[in-house]
């Protein structure tokens, strides 16, 4: 094998060397961004999951609220009418 053989098939064995370097580097890379892919997938659907129930409970909490708000009418408006029908005596019905 002559110098120039040797150099010319050594700079294709570096070559070759480098391409598959390369090649594997993108396939980790590649690899990497599909394991990212399916942890933010995830993540987004706990954030929905999460979403969902808070708007669950927002739900709730505004239909108690609404609730009370009505008990707390009847009541004054029934503490109003036995108070009237106290100011006003016995037998004034």
């Amino acid at each position: 094998m002559t110098m120039s053989e040797q150099t010319t098939s050594q700079a294709q064995q570096i070559r070759d060397n480098f391409r598959k370097a390369v090649s594997d580097h993108a396939e980790r890379v590649e690899g990497v961004f599909a394991e990212v892919a399916k942890l933010e997938e995830k993540g987004l659907e706990a954030a929905a999951a999460q979403l969902d129930e808070f708007t669950r409970l927002t739900k709730v909490s505004m239909a108690y609220a609404s609730e009370l708000g009505a008990q707390w009418r009847k009541l004054v408006v029934d503490a109003a009418r036995r108070t009237a029908e106290m100011a006003a005596g016995p037998g004034a019905a």
